[in-house]
């Protein structure tokens, strides 16, 4: 029995678009308001040529100005955004914060207040701005309810790739709600917790992971228990994430995925935050980003603002190309070994390797995902590419790390395939997508159109 050996050739060189990994572009809606969306769109769209995530981090009060009125039903402008950003190949993330500390407009809708939720004011500017008790009911029994409606519209994973599901205290970073008891905290933290996760079933959920107002326990918690990922801020800054820090997140490592944050933004105006933080020139600290993401094995990074995507993709193109290529996870078939010709009625075995030369992790295992994504082959019909046999493989993408090969020996039967001759393909499909290809590989092999890389011929008999 004769059979062939294909080394795939690894591409090493291109932006793979994957769910849940690659360059973050911003909205940030904090002092600078609300952008404009054809505006918006206009300053990024070089810049989204490299990124694969759209990141909305607004108030509650943009999203619902009014009870049961909500921006993605109602608001022309905030449709557009996400319509433009689908319309460049982006996948979806949000934040919602209700704390209205430095934010341009009281991020809590007023309803909740005009309810009889009591408040306190937090901005330096605007004094009539309020910002919730996080203990008080009312409030709590609002923001569910808003949470329920946020999921019936977004907890989808063909547009959306992860919610910051927790959005509390200062910037919705989980810190400066120092006025809670310890049992306070521990019912606001399991409460937005629970909220988020009972609603959103199917995208991937971040905590806001590190040093805030919330007990580690607490924290991990949520990471062992309710099936979030990491999210991390501070990243490059050597004095808001130092190596205690670090630990922390490698203690996790490689159950939990990590969704970095560049410490520094807007810095195309103050570059003394930087420079006060040891960094003699801009390139000096964005290396230092894009090191800390690659140490902590980072699935994502942030481009940011129109401003700073800007210098970062024309003043360090560079380094937006390692992280593009190194960062997250970046999965190729390094060989396969499969019978040339093979009896209907007969059993065979397909040998396969596969690498993941990224330094971050596909997100599996995470609750929300729950081990949907299977590597698979197929034989095609030659004409159509149309699959008249599919092979779901065991193996487990998420046991793919940088510097390990995984090698497999899948039994098969290519019993009631009619004889011929057909392509043999490979890919990593969706369960919950009817098993189609959806996780783009990197490898050089010709793709059909629904994802199928084309590895050779294989006749049956």
């Amino acid at each position: 029995m004769a059979y062939v050996t294909v080394y795939p050739v690894e591409n090493k060189v291109d932006l793979i678009r994957n769910p849940c990994m690659g360059w973050v572009l911003y909205i940030d809606a904090f002092e600078g308001g609300f952008p404009e969306a054809r505006a918006y769109w206009a300053l990024q769209q070089n810049n989204a040529a490299k990124a694969s995530i759209f990141y909305v981090r607004l108030p509650w009060s943009i999203v619902e100005p009014q009870e049961g009125k909500y921006a993605w039903d109602e608001d022309p402008n905030f449709k557009l955004l996400i319509q433009m950003a689908l319309e460049r190949g982006l996948r979806l993330a949000f934040r919602v914060y209700v704390d209205s500390r430095d934010a341009f407009i009281q991020a809590t809708p007023q309803y909740v207040f005009d309810a009889g939720a009591e408040g306190y004011a937090n901005h330096e500017k605007h004094s009539s701005f309020l910002t919730p008790y996080l203990y008080d009911q009312v409030f709590q029994e609002k923001l569910t309810r808003f949470i329920e409606a946020f999921a019936r519209q977004y907890d989808d994973p063909s547009v959306v790739d992860f919610i910051d599901a927790q959005g509390l205290g200062w910037w919705g970073e989980m810190h400066n709600v120092n006025y809670l008891t310890a049992s306070q905290r521990k019912q606001v933290f399991e409460w937005i917790t629970n909220v988020y996760s009972s609603n959103f079933k199917r995208v991937l959920l971040g905590a806001q992971y590190g040093e805030n107002s919330f007990e580690l326990p607490l924290q991990d918690w949520a990471l062992r228990e309710k099936g979030y990922m990491i999210r991390r801020d501070s990243f490059g800054s050597p004095v808001w994430f130092i190596e205690e820090h670090k630990d922390k997140i490698r203690s996790h490592w490689p159950n939990v995925p990590v969704f970095a944050e560049n410490c520094y933004h807007g810095f195309a105006g103050r570059p003394e935050w930087y420079q006060e933080d040891g960094f003699a020139t801009l390139r000096d600290m964005m290396e230092k980003v894009v090191s800390d993401a690659e140490e902590l094995h980072a699935n994502t990074l942030d481009l940011r603002y129109p401003e700073d995507a800007t210098l970062w993709t024309e003043t360090a193109p560079d380094l937006v190309q390692r992280f593009a290529v190194n960062g997250g996870y970046r999965l190729a078939l390094s060989s396969i070994e499969y019978p040339e010709e093979a009896a209907a009625g007969e059993d065979y075995l397909i040998s396969h390797v596969w690498t993941n030369s990224g330094v971050g992790i596909i997100p599996n295992r995470l609750r929300n995902w729950d081990y949907k994504y299977k590597p698979a082959f197929a034989l095609l019909d030659e004409a159509t590419h149309t699959p008249v046999l599919r092979i779901i493989d065991a193996a487990e993408p998420s046991d793919w790390f940088q510097g390990r090969s995984c090698g497999y020996r899948t039994p098969v039967s290519f019993e009631g395939v009619p004889a011929g001759k057909y392509l043999l393909a490979a890919a990593i499909v969706n369960r919950d997508n009817g098993f189609k290809p959806e996780i783009g590989l990197a490898i050089d092999n010709e793709k059909t159109s629904d994802g199928w890389y084309i590895l050779g011929r294989l006749a049956v008999r």
